[in-house]
């Protein structure tokens, strides 16, 4: 059986335990009990998370997984502190989600199954930061010979039955669309 890590924001500890479900008995599902906050809180937390060659590996690491589901963005595109500003530079997100590739590549191998998942929309106030984010993704994916899941064009289509109240997190409803799609992608390399 096949082992599925799935990395994200809250967006993926809302819809891990129904991937995990949807996957039963076709593929180990598993993910950091942590959220995976901004891209580049998930490139450093990767040494936390999976074993590494170093003699400070974690002891209690989750297994290298064949397939890897992503998706940051949200935190990274956010002006949390009304600066003007994204808490992440587009440049600086580029940058993270590259090196996360490489060193997802370096730990669990060349043949490690990459799949980047869009950035969720929001009911925020910069409706255009997701595409921005997005866009730039999708260009390091394709650089990179790495698959994308859009979950950001499914979740759109219905952002007041996806999208919770707080304008950011996902509905019942929107979970379960966004699992759907994460076990299909995944299904796609079973």
């Amino acid at each position: 059986m096949k082992k599925v890590l799935l990395l994200g924001d809250s967006i993926r500890l809302l819809y891990e335990p129904v991937v995990r479900e949807k996957l039963k008995g076709r593929a180990e599902v598993y993910g950091p009990a942590e959220n995976g906050r901004w891209s580049g809180y998930t490139l450093n937390s990767l040494r936390f998370w999976l074993p590494t060659d170093s003699p400070w590996s974690p002891t209690d690491a989750l297994p290298l997984p064949d397939i890897v589901h992503w998706n940051n963005g949200i935190w990274d595109m956010g002006d949390d502190y009304g600066l003007g500003q994204p808490f992440t530079s587009p440049e600086e997100y580029v940058s993270a989600l590259e090196r996360t590739i490489t060193v997802l590549r370096k730990l669990c191998g060349e043949s490690v199954v990459i799949i980047m998942a869009t950035t969720t929309p929001t009911a925020g106030t910069n409706p255009n930061a997701p595409h921005e984010y997005n866009d730039l993704l999708r260009q390091v994916a394709a650089r990179h010979g790495v698959a994308v899941n859009d979950l950001f064009a499914a979740i759109a289509t219905d952002i007041p039955a996806y999208i919770s109240p707080d304008g950011v997190h996902l509905t019942p409803v929107g979970v379960e669309v966004a699992a759907e799609l994460v076990a299909d992608a995944i299904d796609t390399w079973l």
